[in-house]
């Protein structure tokens, strides 16, 4: 991809988000509660802070401040103020106005044995650095089912003729920075406002393998049939999800 070459200020702000859905299926009353003991554990405020900061290195942000808190009985939240820190010869210049945060949203009554678990992330960025560049370790990270990603830029720069940009970057669609790996996982669908600088993807699990969504049993341990109609309920929930239908 062919950089533009700016001059001066870069006050363009590039926001990504996701909206990142893992379902499950709950054999019984057990497995919710082993369920919810799992989601408790794994994305507590302690663990989603630690995510938050590999990613803020990532882009090469340094963190100046971090907000966590988790909920009762469930979920948590996490806000990291970054800054850029760009190096032009012995000059450090630190634009402390960029940040990260994530918000879960477990799913205490799950319907059918079905629990659908939801993570929302925001990165916003001023300046140089972009967010894109962790697109791929964040939906790897998570291995939902079904994403939901919009990008934004808002406000201006300038080329070195003095001309303003509205974008710094030559972009099609956000999948375009998913990795060979991810494309062939997911099915994906763009739509975008070009002339607005708003982008927007969304991917959903091409292929259903059970085992990915069983909570408290195996697939050795349910007939044939029962299989059938677990994966059938779960595409079912994905394509609703995907497709914001019921």
């Amino acid at each position: 991809m062919s950089k533009i070459t700016l001059h001066g200020f870069n006050n363009l702000t590039k926001s990504l988000s996701f909206s990142l859905y893992k379902l499950h299926y709950l054999s019984d009353k057990q497995a919710h509660q082993n369920y919810n003991a799992y989601i408790n554990e794994h994305f507590c405020a302690h663990n989603l802070t630690a995510l938050l900061i590999k990613i803020s290195h990532a882009i090469g942000g340094n963190v100046l401040n971090i907000a966590k808190q988790d909920y009762q009985p469930q979920g948590a939240s996490v806000t990291l103020m970054i800054s850029e820190e760009a190096q032009a010869e012995s000059l450090v210049a630190h634009l402390d106005k960029s940040h990260i945060c994530i918000h879960t949203y477990p799913d205490d009554n799950p319907c059918q044995h079905i629990a659908v678990f939801r993570a929302d992330i925001e990165l916003s960025t001023c300046g140089v650095i972009s967010p894109l560049k962790v697109i791929n370790y964040i939906v790897e990270e998570f291995e939902a089912d079904v994403i939901d990603i919009d990008y934004r830029i808002r406000g201006m720069t300038r080329n070195k003729h003095g001309h303003k940009l509205f974008v710094d970057d030559k972009l099609g669609n956000i999948s375009d920075f998913l990795s060979a790996k991810l494309k062939a996982i997911f099915e994906i669908e763009n739509h975008n406002l070009t002339s607005h600088n708003l982008f927007h993807s969304k991917l959903s699990k091409a292929e259903i393998l059970l085992e990915d969504f069983l909570f408290g049993c195996q697939t050795a341990d349910l007939t044939e049939l029962k299989q059938g109609e677990i994966k059938a309920q779960i595409q079912r929930e994905i394509q609703q999800l995907f497709t914001n239908t019921n």
